[in-house]
């Protein structure tokens, strides 16, 4: 009786299984990664327009670039909205604004 072919087959078997756990394990964790980047620039992005809309006066000019670390911050006022776009690491991220009446 001849058993070699048959534990031929099974380690074959065994070394696929265990060569596309790896594969998976390996695709979910740069998804993962891939997922967190985005998630940190999005709120990085959100962080920069804040800082911006804090500094920003309706009475200053109506567009215009403001650089900041991570990138720069390209805004336009449109009658009473302002349309931002921000620029970090080759992505955009575009926002709008409506300007509210400040409080003396």
């Amino acid at each position: 009786m001849n058993k070699r072919g048959g534990i031929l087959l099974s380690v074959l078997l065994i070394i696929f299984l265990f060569s596309s756990l790896i594969l998976q394990l390996l695709f979910t964790y740069h998804q993962t990664a891939d997922f967190s980047k985005r998630t940190i620039q999005l709120y990085q992005a959100k962080i920069a327009k804040e800082e911006f809309l804090l500094d920003y006066s309706p009475t200053e000019a109506t567009q215009g670039i403001w650089y900041f670390d991570q990138g720069e911050l390209q805004f336009e006022k449109d009658g009473k909205s302002i349309k931002i776009l921000i620029i970090m690491e080759g992505k955009k991220y575009h926002f709008t604004e409506t300007i509210k009446a400040s409080v003396p």
